[in-house]
C-alpha cells in the first residue's frame, strides 16, 4: 500500500460502501397494509407468539369499527389516538412541522389500521377475552385515559398517559381475580410495524434503505449485566421468528429514524418475541413486510383479593438521542451507531454543539469535517512523507521487478532487503490511515444515522439533507474532485494502471453517491477538499525541505576555505575552466533541475 492512489481509493470506497449501517433515501414510515395487503403470506411460516385475543375470530371488521370509539392524548410534542376495541394505539402523529408525509400532512408513526395489529396493545394470556369485547374508556384528562374490562372472573383497568419526557406513554395495568380460587395469569404487550417492498427496496449498493427496519430486544441474564441489543432484520424474521429470555429490558421495531419500543418499568420482563411476515396476495406478489414484537411478563399465580399491578413503558417517536435519554431503560440503545458507537456518540453531541452556533446543519457538517481534519493532519503529514520515501526507491524496484521477473520469491527477498538497506518500511504509509479509519467509520455512521438532518435543509437545492441531492450535484463533485486529486498525485503505478484508476475509480465513486443522503455528500465533498488541499501544502513543504537541504549542501561546497582549494591548472583543452566555484554553481542548478524533474 505504497501508493497514495491506492490509498485514497480505499478510503472512498470505505466512506461510501463500507461502514454497514442503515438508510440512505428518505422514505417516510408507511401507510397501513390495504385490505389485499392483509391477507397474509409467508415466506416459511414460522411459530408465532400467542396473539392477543381480540385477533381471534368473530365480528368483522366493519362490525367492530361500528362499535370503535377513539380516546386522545395531547402532548406538546404529540398527538395520540387508542381505540377501547383493544386499548392499542391508533395513531401517533409528531407536531414539529418536518415530521410529514409525501403530501405534507402529519406524519402518523402508527403504521397500521387493522384492529389485530395496533401498537402497543395489551394482552393477558389466562385470561378467556371474548373476540367481540369492547372495553369502556374514560377521558380522565387531555394527557391520561383509562380503559376497563370485567369477564371471565377477572377485573382489569389499563392506565396509559403520558410520560414527562416527549414521546412517552406510561401503561399501569391492574388485574384483579373476582373468583374464588387463584389463577395463573401473564401480561403480555405486542406492536407491530407495517413496511411496503417499495420502501424497503429503495436504497443502493452499499446502504440499505432508511424505511428497511428491524426488530429489537435488549436482555441480560441478570441485572448486573449490560446486555446485548439482539437486531433482526424483517426478512431474516420472516425466515425465522426469534425468542429472547430472562431480564429482558425492552423489545421494539426501529427504522433509521422512527422507534417502536416496549420497556420493562423494572427491567424484568420474562420473554421478547421478534418475528415477520410477508404480506400480499401471493408469494409472486409480496407487497410489504408486517413485523410484530412482544414482550411478556413471567406468569403469576393471581389470588383472589388483592390486585396484581405491572408498569410499562411505550415509546413511539422519531429516534432522538434527548428523548431516547430522557425515556431511560437503556432505549438509546436501539439507535445502531456500530463497532464504534462510543465515537459515533461524542462526533453527535460535537455536530450538535456545533449546530448550535452554526444554526445550519449543512454548514455544521461541513465544520464538523474540517475540525476532524485538521486533528489528524500531523498523521496525514508522516503518511506522504513515508509514501514520499518510497517513490525515490521506485527506479529500483522497477529494476528488481524487471531482474526477478521470472522468480517471485527471489523478487520478494530482493524488495525487502532494499527496503531495509534504505530504511523504509512500506506499511508506515499505511499506518496513520488505519488508526484514523475508527473517526472516519464513527463520523459515517454519526451522520448517517442522526436524527437532526431528516427534512433539515442546506441551501438552494438542498432542502432535505437525509435525502439525496436530487440534481446529483454533490455526487457530481465527489466524482471531479477525486479525478483531480489522483491528477495531482505523483504514482508510482503502470501509466495504464494510473488511468484506469484516474477516469474508472471516480465515476464509479460517484455513482455509488447518487442516492446516498445529501449529508453523507456533503461530507465527502468536503473531505475530499480538504485532502486535496493538505495535499498540496504537505508536497509544498517537503519541496521546500528539499530545495533548503541541496542549498545548503551547495553553499557548503562552494564556501570552502581557500587554502583547501586546488587552483586547476591551466589547460590547453577546449572549454576548460579555471573557476571551481563556476563550476560548483552549475552542479547545483542542474541537481535542482533534475530533481524537479523527477517529480513531475
Amino acid at each position: 500500500m505504497d501508493d497514495p492512489k491506492r490509498q485514497m481509493v480505499i478510503l472512498a470506497l470505505l466512506g461510501v460502501a463500507l461502514v454497514g449501517s442503515y438508510l440512505v433515501s428518505d422514505v417516510p414510515p408507511d401507510a397501513a397494509p390495504s385490505d389485499a395487503e392483509t391477507q397474509a403470506v409467508e415466506a416459511a411460516p414460522a411459530e408465532a407468539a400467542e396473539p392477543p385475543a381480540t385477533a381471534a375470530a368473530g365480528p368483522t371488521e366493519s362490525e367492530r369499527r361500528e362499535v370503535e370509539e377513539l380516546f386522545r392524548i395531547e402532548t406538546d410534542a404529540f398527538h395520540a389516538e387508542l381505540s377501547n376495541l383493544n386499548t392499542g394505539l391508533v395513531k401517533l402523529e409528531p407536531r414539529e412541522e418536518r415530521f410529514t408525509d409525501g403530501r405534507g400532512a402529519p406524519l402518523n408513526l402508527v403504521t397500521t389500521d387493522k384492529e389485530a395489529y395496533y401498537a402497543f396493545v395489551l394482552a393477558i394470556p389466562g385470561v378467556d377475552m371474548p373476540a367481540d369485547a369492547v372495553w369502556e374508556g374514560e377521558q380522565l384528562s387531555a394527557r391520561a385515559v383509562r380503559f376497563r374490562w370485567e369477564g371471565d372472573g377477572m377485573r382489569i383497568s389499563r392506565r396509559i398517559e403520558a410520560g414527562a419526557g416527549p414521546f412517552q406513554l406510561w401503561s399501569t395495568v391492574r388485574v384483579e381475580n373476582l373468583g374464588d380460587r387463584p389463577r395463573p395469569i401473564k401480561v403480555r404487550y405486542s406492536t407491530y410495524h407495517y413496511v411496503s417492498k417499495e420502501a424497503e427496496d429503495a436504497g443502493f449498493i452499499g446502504r440499505p434503505s432508511t424505511a428497511l427496519s428491524f426488530g429489537v430486544c435488549l436482555h441480560s441474564e441478570s441485572d448486573e449485566e449490560e446486555g446485548e441489543v439482539e437486531r433482526e432484520e424483517g426478512s431474516g424474521l420472516a425466515e425465522e421468528a426469534a425468542t429472547f429470555r430472562g431480564g429482558v429490558r425492552f423489545t421494539g421495531v426501529v427504522d433509521s429514524y422512527f422507534a417502536n419500543a416496549i420497556a420493562a418499568a423494572d427491567g424484568r420482563a420474562g420473554e421478547c418475541h421478534l418475528e415477520a411476515s410477508l404480506r400480499g396476495p401471493s408469494l409472486d406478489d409480496v407487497q410489504g413486510t408486517l413485523l410484530e414484537t412482544h414482550l411478556t411478563y413471567d406468569e403469576v399465580t393471581l389470588a383472589p383479593g388483592p390486585p396484581y399491578i405491572e408498569r410499562t413503558l411505550g415509546y413511539v417517536g422519531p429516534a432522538d438521542r434527548d428523548a431516547l435519554r430522557l425515556a431511560g431503560h437503556h432505549l438509546p440503545e436501539v439507535v445502531d451507531l456500530g463497532w464504534f458507537s462510543f465515537l459515533a456518540n461524542w462526533l453527535v453531541d460535537l455536530l450538535r454543539w456545533i449546530h448550535g452556533f452554526a444554526g445550519n446543519w449543512g454548514l455544521a457538517i461541513i465544520l464538523l469535517t474540517i475540525l476532524v481534519k485538521a486533528a489528524f493532519f500531523p498523521l496525514t503529514v508522516r503518511s506522504f512523507q513515508s509514501m514520499a520515501k518510497m517513490r525515490t526507491l521506485k527506479p529500483k524496484l522497477d529494476a528488481l521487478n524487471e531482474k526477478y521477473a521470472d522468480d517471485p520469491q527471489l523478487k520478494g527477498q530482493a524488495v525487502m532487503g532494499l527496503y531495509k538497506s534504505e530504511g523504509v518500511n512500506p506499511a508506515s504509509g499505511c499506518l496513520p490511515m488505519l488508526l484514523q479509519m475508527p473517526v472516519w467509520f464513527a463520523l459515517y455512521r454519526s451522520i448517517s444515522t442522526n436524527l437532526e438532518l431528516y427534512h433539515a435543509p442546506f441551501v438552494g437545492w438542498l432542502q432535505d439533507l437525509s435525502a439525496p441531492d436530487p440534481y446529483f450535484v454533490l455526487p457530481a463533485f465527489v466524482a471531479v474532485l477525486m479525478h483531480l486529486q489522483q491528477r495531482l498525485t505523483p504514482s508510482t503505478m503502470d501509466p495504464a494502471q494510473a488511468r484506469l484508476f484516474m477516469y474508472l475509480m471516480p465515476i464509479m465513486i460517484g455513482g455509488f453517491m447518487l442516492f446516498l443522503p445529501a449529508g453523507l455528500c456533503l461530507y465527502m465533498v468536503t473531505n475530499s477538499t480538504l485532502t486535496m488541499i493538505q495535499q498540496r501544502i504537505i508536497y509544498a513543504r517537503m519541496d521546500a525541505q528539499e530545495d533548503a537541504a541541496t542549498t545548503g549542501e551547495d553553499d557548503a561546497e562552494g564556501d570552502m576555505d581557500p587554502s583547501d582549494e586546488t587552483v586547476d591548472a591551466p589547460s590547453d583543452e577546449p572549454g576548460a575552466s579555471a573557476n571551481p566555484r563556476r563550476r560548483s554553481g552549475s552542479r547545483k542548478a542542474s541537481r535542482k533541475k533534475g530533481k524537479r524533474r523527477g517529480r513531475s
